[in-house]
């Protein structure tokens, strides 16, 4: 499940992703989880070093990103909004 490095380098990167602060402009609702283990679904992100990582993200503009995704505080609220979004199959 996703071990996600914030990629300081557009190459580098597995994925685009704009981080929004509205829920309806996001593709994806996700919660941060404190530890490897508690990331169990595409939703559940453990932000990881470089080398423990399993998905490279470099965050840009909305204009940019493959993928929007918004914060959330609840595990409830988690999970995607857009049900056929492409990039699903790299966060599953």
């Amino acid at each position: 499940m996703p071990r996600v490095y914030r990629s300081p380098t557009m190459g580098d990167a597995h994925v685009l992703i704009a981080e929004v602060t509205a829920l309806g402009h996001a593709d994806l609702l996700v919660r941060k989880v404190s530890t490897w283990g508690l990331a169990t679904r595409p939703w559940l992100w453990y932000m990881a070093d470089k080398q423990d990582a399993n998905i490279y993200a470099h965050f840009c503009s909305i204009g940019m990103a493959q993928l929007r995704v918004c914060y959330v505080a609840t595990y409830g609220q988690a999970g995607w909004i857009t049900k056929d979004h492409p990039c699903r199959r790299l966060f599953s």
